[in-house]
């Protein structure tokens, strides 16, 4: 089966020219070359192709060297699996050698060994992904799919290539949520038994892999999808029992358009620590070996559920709610405003994001000094009275600021007069 329209029409003219200057590169060395993985999957499935994904049979350290060399290209990345990210003529793409892989044991990284293409599709994960488009002039667009990859994704099936897959490498359930949700595809049933008996074997795998796989996760478009079907699946809770979505502030985040990457993989963040109680929150971090700020989010959600009773009393002041919530993670706020169906909590933490607490007085502790207050404790303790009748509605103007600061200070004078 020839694909090579399907090259044409679904490749950029930069992306296709640069694939050929590839194949010319390694005929002159007598090497292979193909298309694999995912770009032949998104190809044939009529979807964006988000990556390219080039192999070599052989010698693929001489060719990047050729790459580097003639093609002016640079090296955004490399590994010790024969793999490198390189980038030339506008175009981003990896290129890997054919190999063999062995586990040693559930949850190890692998054994790697040179080996063919067909080698090298009989390791990968889904059948949908074990696929090569030859790149050599001769043969170019020529399909390999020895383990039926086109006609999985004509039934629209996610399919393991071996009963031990999941045993292999567990992190294969985390990337069949994602493409399940991704390609609309659903698990074939011998390959979602096999995913359920493979759930234990996540807790063989190091926090590191499995965050790194989740934070590819809330990088997706369709990442509430992904999140909600790897809940439903039992993922979550087999990473961590602790770990159960909730499925407001879930839709919240995931219909958010136009945010910042990194502000919106934080809210999901949040949605799916909802349910961590305070005495698992550091268990959760530790478990996938969290960076500060995600572990700042974990914690403070749990803080802020703690504070759902505090702030559903309706009479509460402002000043109070600005208390409650300050020094708290803003994501960790707008989660459970999102999330809450109390309408008086909900409205005081989104008070909170939209406006108190960017509420400051319009004095500055320099103002104060310079009306008599003296240096130190007093300064802070005046500049939050301030801040408390500014937010309670007490004080509006600066002169009423002045004022109030004024009687504070005649007062503090006095108590310290013999």
């Amino acid at each position: 089966m020839n694909v090579s329209d399907r090259l044409a029409n679904r490749l950029s003219d930069a992306r296709l020219r640069a694939l050929a200057n590839i194949s010319s590169l390694a005929a002159r060395q007598g090497t292979d070359v193909y298309l694999v993985g995912g770009s032949v999957r998104d190809i044939l499935a009529n979807g964006p192709v988000l990556d390219i994904d080039v192999m070599a049979s052989g010698g693929s350290a001489l060719l990047v060297e050729s790459i580097l060399a003639e093609a002016g290209a640079e090296v955004r990345k490399s590994s010790a699996f024969g793999t490198w990210t390189l980038a030339a003529g506008g175009v981003q793409f990896d290129l890997s050698t054919a190999r063999r892989e062995t586990y040693d044991r559930p949850g190890a990284l692998p054994t790697v060994a040179p080996g063919t293409v067909l080698d090298d599709l009989a390791r990968r994960d889904f059948s949908v992904n074990a696929m090569a488009i030859s790149l050599a002039g001769n043969s170019w667009g020529d399909l390999l799919d020895p383990h039926g990859g086109v006609r999985d994704l004509e039934h629209g099936v996610l399919r393991v290539l071996h009963d031990r897959s999941f045993e292999d490498d567990s992190t294969r359930i985390l990337r069949a949520v994602r493409y399940s949700c991704r390609a609309g595809l659903s698990l074939e049933p011998r390959t979602a038994t096999l995913l359920e008996r493979g759930l234990p074997y996540l807790e063989t795998v190091s926090g590191d892999r499995i965050r790194r796989e989740i934070e590819r996760i809330f990088l997706d478009p369709q990442a509430a999808a992904m999140i909600k079907t790897a809940d439903d699946w039992g993922v979550l809770r087999a990473i961590h029992p602790a770990l159960q979505i909730d499925l407001d502030a879930l839709r919240s985040a995931g219909r958010s358009t136009g945010m910042d990457a990194a502000r919106r993989s934080a809210l999901l963040l949040a949605a799916t620590a909802h349910s961590v109680r305070p005495c698992d929150v550091e268990s959760v971090i530790r478990r996938l070996n969290m960076s500060s700020e995600w572990g700042r989010i974990i914690r403070d959600t749990a803080a802020v559920r703690g504070l759902l009773c505090d702030l559903a009393d309706a009479g509460a002041a402002r000043s109070s709610v600005r208390s409650l919530l300050d020094g708290l993670h803003p994501i960790a706020v707008e989660s459970l405003a999102s999330a809450s169906d109390d309408p008086v909590v909900a409205s005081r933490l989104r008070e909170y994001i939209d406006e108190l607490r960017h509420i400051r007085p319009l004095l500055d502790g320099g103002d104060l000094i310079a009306m008599g207050a003296a240096e130190g404790p007093l300064v802070g303790t005046l500049l939050a009275e301030l801040l408390d009748a500014r937010l309670d509605g007490l004080i509006e103007t600066i002169a009423d600021e002045r004022e109030m600061a004024r009687r504070s200070i005649e007062q503090a004078r006095s108590m310290q007069s013999p």
